[in-house]
C-alpha cells in the first residue's frame, strides 16, 4: 500500500506543479488530483475535506476547472447537491477544451485582422502600407496555424505527432546529411 500512496503523492505534486506552471495556485492541481483518483463523483464538502481547503476556495477552483473542461459537474437524481468528477482522458480534454479554445482564438484573430485590413485598404500612406504588410503576414501565419490545428482536431494526437516528427526528421536530415 506504501507504493500506491507514494504514487498518488507524486501525481498530486505533479498536478499542483502543472497548475503553478499555468499561473494558478497549487490548489487547482490538488483539487483536480483528489477527483482524479476517485471512482465516484464527490460533493463540494467531500472535496474540501479531502483536499484540506475551505469550501469557498474549493468552490471557486471547481468553477474554473469546470470551465476549462477538466472537471464535470453531475446531479444525482433526488439529491440537490452537485457532485464533481475529473475528466481523466486528457487526450479528449485537450482536443475538446484546449484545441477548441485555440481554434476560437485563431478564428477571432483572423476576423480582427481582416477588419483591420479593411480599415487601411484605401489609405495610400506609407504607414498604411506597412500596416497592410504586417497584417497580411499575420493572416498567412494565422492560416497556417488554422491548418495545423485542424489536423490535430481531426486526428489522434499521437498519430499527428509521430507523423510530424518523421516528416521533420526526414526533411531536416535530407538538407543536412
Amino acid at each position: 500500500m506504501v507504493g500506491v500512496e507514494e504514487a498518488k503523492r507524486i501525481m498530486m505534486e505533479h498536478f499542483a506543479n502543472t497548475a503553478r506552471r499555468f499561473g494558478l495556485s497549487e490548489l487547482y492541481g490538488y483539487i483536480y488530483g483528489v477527483l482524479f483518483f476517485e471512482d465516484e463523483p464527490l460533493s463540494l464538502g467531500e472535496i474540501a475535506e479531502r483536499s484540506g481547503y475551505s469550501l469557498s476556495h474549493v468552490s471557486t477552483a471547481l468553477k474554473l476547472l469546470e470551465n476549462i473542461g477538466l472537471v464535470k459537474r453531475i446531479k444525482k437524481p433526488g439529491d440537490k447537491k452537485a457532485y464533481y468528477t475529473a475528466i481523466k482522458n486528457i487526450q479528449e480534454w485537450r482536443k475538446e477544451a484546449y484545441y477548441k479554445k485555440i481554434e476560437e482564438d485563431v478564428k477571432q484573430t483572423r476576423e480582427n485582422l481582416l477588419k483591420a485590413l479593411k480599415e487601411v485598404e484605401n489609405d495610400k500612406s506609407e504607414e498604411a502600407e506597412k500596416i497592410r504588410q504586417r497584417i497580411e503576414f499575420a493572416l498567412q501565419r494565422n492560416a497556417i496555424t488554422e491548418k495545423i490545428l485542424n489536423i490535430f482536431l481531426k486526428h489522434e494526437d499521437e498519430k499527428v505527432l509521430k507523423a510530424l516528427l518523421e516528416c521533420l526528421e526526414e526533411k531536416l536530415n535530407s538538407e543536412n546529411p
